[in-house]
């Protein structure tokens, strides 16, 4: 899809006799048409036919009965889904709600450098100007847009929109990079699914499903199945992947060599002509790059590697579902993991003043930014662990945050559990107070008790103050029932600053 197009002035009216002026198309593609309106809260969508509005009486009745049968969907309003308002008059579309400053997820993936931008570029100060333009250019513009730790923030919360539709038995059917909106502002993560189109139940004997190229399941790709909630987390894994590693899922060697080969099979008639690469890609007919045990489509440096931005149990994810699960739709991992586990590497990553974003690793004494190697001169460390039978167990969760003079809110997710309603709902808050630094929790339902200076659990009552000594040191805190966590919070310093 094309996105942010300049488009002349249109007016389209509603079936209430409401006119509204088209003043930009947001995004254009073989399903439709989205255009922002001069009302910030609205949009207009438009379904296209051979790539033309539909106007035709019959065309226009059918696209209306369609919209009908979407009212009876099990849709709730705890859904982050727009929904469409009214229907247009004389014409197939519809007007939708839009939160203001949202913009399509598909603004995070890589874009690409024109003739204008390449004069406008400067190189930020972590860049070398070795690094070819080409590469910078997106590079700067991932670090801009939040970094990795933003990008499994807002991915966190785009797999739970869709699991929603998914716990009531609706598919969602065509993912793509401008049916999800996402907060503009580097400071929000709100995620909206925009495209209400193609909702449907998930059906057995369906045949034809609803794609954007590049992100359809091979099984719709092929034909051979109108699409399922397997199809739905393929293509969403596609789309996450590439958000993430700023690279399609099978773009490795095999690309490279077929740029590198030279000879012209399409000139030789006697030889029969393969699908293109992008196409046996679609079709599910390639490795995966970072695939575990085929490397002939190995990632060969396009993009991040997948070290700096995958967690060992994230890569395990995608190598399950662009392995076995790319061949056989029923071995595909469930979507039901994978908010936890975004949030996992999401509160393991360490947002560095550069705009990247890096992993901690608490076997370095001085964790350095791979970027542009600046070091946090201090790190608020806060590990959680399961606690039965007076013995402390695995480790439940890890979060990490550069420790500056500012508050800090930690999540309920501390805590080990995970409630994709609650997971992010302020558990602990780490407020500035002048100097000082005082712990204090902000839900009711949940009783905290820490250590005092006799190394004894008290209860954890008003605001509790932080002395630098004990945060150097390490303070201890215990969740009772029904968690039965303890938590440690630790001051990490940089010495070699």
């Amino acid at each position: 899809m094309v996105q942010q197009k300049k488009t002349e002035s249109m007016k389209v009216k509603d079936q209430l006799s409401q006119w509204h002026l088209l003043t930009k198309e947001l995004g254009r593609g073989g399903q439709g048409v989205v255009y922002r309106t001069a009302d910030p809260e609205l949009l207009v969508k438009m379904p296209l036919k051979d790539g033309k509005e539909i106007t035709d009486i019959a065309g226009v009745e059918e696209f209306q009965k369609k919209f009908e049968r979407l009212y009876l969907l099990p849709l709730t309003e705890s859904m982050h889904i727009t929904r469409p308002l009214y229907l247009l008059e004389d014409k197939a579309g519809y007007v939708m709600q839009m939160m203001q400053d949202m913009q399509p997820i598909g603004e995070l993936l890589p874009q690409l450098l024109n003739k204008q931008s390449s004069k406008e570029f400067i190189y930020p100060d972590w860049l070398s100007k070795d690094v070819p333009i080409g590469v910078a250019y997106p590079l700067d513009m991932y670090a801009r847009s939040g970094g990795s730790k933003r990008r499994l923030e807002l991915l966190t919360q785009a797999t739970i929109e869709l699991l929603r539709l998914h716990s009531v038995g609706v598919i969602f059917m065509d993912i793509s990079p401008d049916n999800i909106f996402v907060s503009s502002d580097p400071n929000y993560n709100e995620v909206w699914l925009i495209d209400a189109d193609n909702l449907r139940f998930e059906t057995v004997n369906a045949k034809h499903g609803v794609i954007t190229p590049q992100y359809g399941a091979p099984e719709i790709v092929k034909g051979i199945d109108g699409g399922r909630v397997v199809s739905d987390a393929y293509s969403w894994a596609l789309l996450a992947f590439k958000i993430l590693a700023m690279v399609n899922a099978f773009d490795g060697q095999l690309f490279l060599d077929a740029q590198d080969d030279d000879e012209d099979w399409a000139k030789d008639e006697s030889v029969d002509i393969a699908p293109s690469l992008d196409v046996q890609a679609e079709r599910g007919e390639l490795p995966f790059i970072f695939d575990a045990t085929d490397d002939s489509n190995k990632h060969i440096g396009r993009g991040l590697p997948a070290n700096l931005i995958f967690t060992p149990d994230l890569l395990n994810f995608f190598q399950k579902m662009f392995g076995e699960g790319r061949v056989d739709q029923w071995k595909r991992p469930s979507l039901h993991s994978l908010p936890r586990l975004f949030a996992q590497a999401a509160d393991s990553s360490i947002q560095c003043c550069c705009g990247m974003s890096f992993y901690y690793n608490s076997s370095e004494s001085t964790p350095t930014c791979p970027y542009c190697q600046q070091q946090p001169q201090k790190l608020l460390v806060v590990t959680s662990y399961f606690y039965s039978s007076e013995e402390i167990g695995e480790v439940a969760w890890h979060w990490v945050a550069p420790f500056l003079d500012m508050n800090l809110q930690l999540p309920k997710r501390l805590s080990g559990h995970f409630d994709i309603d609650q997971h992010n709902v302020p558990m602990l808050e780490i407020n500035q107070i002048e100097q000082d630094k005082f712990l204090y929790v902000p839900i009711e339902n949940v009783q905290v008790s820490i250590t005092d200076e006799n190394g004894k659990f008290v209860p954890l009552i008003g605001h509790w103050l932080l002395e630098k000594q004990q945060l150097e040191e390490g303070v201890q805190l215990y969740l009772h029932f029904p968690y039965s966590v303890i938590i440690e919070i630790k001051v990490q310093k940089n010495y070699e600053i």
